[in-house]
């Protein structure tokens, strides 16, 4: 089962580092206004989420040393946040993919020419990694749960 696990995790790292490249390079369009900044949040909380989690996999579970309190309560905080973006990611995408042709036509207006072939495969794409978030956290937390006593 840990072999899974780590695979998750090799999934969940890799696209964190392309979110953080995203994130660092649209700071002035995420300080612009306040929805932008609530997005920036998430994505931030994903991010760490995917630091502590993997931090916690090497210090803990590998290598069974005791860790400081404060990396649990750094799971469990942006793992909350994280759970949070992965529903709003699940249900807009299952909204999405019941008409895709609204989006596609959106991005006509913005001057983009997509496929709908390729925008619903983007869609399925992004519910597949919404939905290895929702069960590499709910499994992270069962690993804390279990592994408490590793936390001084």
């Amino acid at each position: 089962m840990t072999i899974l696990y780590r695979i998750l995790s090799l999934i969940i790292n890799s696209i964190a580092m392309l979110i953080t490249i995203s994130v660092v390079f649209s700071i002035p369009v995420f300080v612009s206004s306040p929805v932008t900044l609530l997005s920036a949040f998430l994505m931030v909380a994903v991010i760490l989420y995917a630091w502590y989690s993997s931090r916690f996999y090497r210090e803990v579970l590998q290598q069974q040393k005791t860790a400081k309190h404060s990396l649990k309560d750094m799971v469990r905080v942006n793992g909350i946040v994280t759970l949070v973006f992965s529903a709003i990611i699940m249900l807009n995408v299952l909204l999405l993919l019941r008409n895709p042709g609204l989006f596609t036509d959106s991005l006509k207006n913005f001057g983009v020419d997509m496929p709908l072939k390729n925008v619903t495969a983007f869609f399925y794409a992004m519910f597949i990694y919404a939905a290895i978030l929702l069960i590499h956290v709910v499994w992270t937390f069962r690993l804390l749960k279990k592994n408490n006593h590793h936390f001084q």
